[in-house]
């Protein structure tokens, strides 16, 4: 019988506190891809690492050695792709300097999200499972999206760049409105139509925090 890995929601808040491990080599690359389709397909209870390796044409037993087991394949895949998220919108923050428009390109780093297995066509079942891993864990993982966006706001307040206003309910506000457009059917943009997205951005979630706040 194969033994369920650890639950999404479990290993999800591991990779997201977990150290990011060294780049790796192809084959390593080609094992966490395979890792995340998999777990797309048949969850944590389904997959195994006779499901990895078939995907990746990676021996079991080369899979054992380098990850160690399936949860810690799974962890080290789901580590791989939130750093992969972060470091693009890292990227595409050090592009541009006005408040708007850094709105606007983390928008569309966002939407890339729904390119990654996880989040492609999600169907209502996994779209719920995706949703509840990222309320659970203390902290979870939408409550570091808020710190995180908030520790931005407030440094923008301090600083002049953005209008004085309350950092915590607006950072709630956008986090909230960021999930809706990944998870809920037919809310979000074309991820291809990036000129879509930051007019979307600058309708929606600028004047959340660029507006002059009363």
């Amino acid at each position: 019988m194969t033994r369920p890995a650890a639950p999404l929601d479990e290993l999800l808040g591991r990779a997201l506190g977990a150290t990011p491990p060294p780049a790796g080599d192809d084959l390593d690359r080609r094992a966490l891809a395979a890792a995340i389709d998999v777990l797309v397909e048949r969850g944590t209870e389904g997959a195994t690492m006779d499901d990895i390796a078939r995907v990746s044409g990676i021996g079991r037993a080369t899979l054992f050695r380098r990850f160690g087991g399936k949860d810690q394949l799974l962890e080290r895949a789901l580590t791989a792709e939130v750093r992969g998220f972060l470091d693009e919108v890292a990227q595409r923050f050090t592009q541009v300097q006005d408040p708007t428009d850094r709105i606007a390109e983390a928008f569309v780093a966002c939407l890339r999200l729904t390119d990654r297995p996880l989040l492609r066509d999600p169907d209502p079942q996994r779209a719920a499972a995706i949703i509840s891993a990222l309320g659970a864990g203390d902290p979870s993982p939408v409550e570091l999206a808020r710190r995180f966006v908030g520790a931005y706001l407030a440094e923008g307040q301090r600083t002049g760049v953005l209008p004085a206003g309350d950092p915590p309910v607006q950072a709630d506000a956008m986090v909230r409105l960021a999930l809706a457009y990944l998870v809920l059917p037919g809310l979000r943009p074309d991820p291809a139509d990036e000129d879509g997205a930051r007019r979307v951005a600058r309708l929606v979630f600028a004047p959340i925090v660029v507006a002059p706040q009363a």
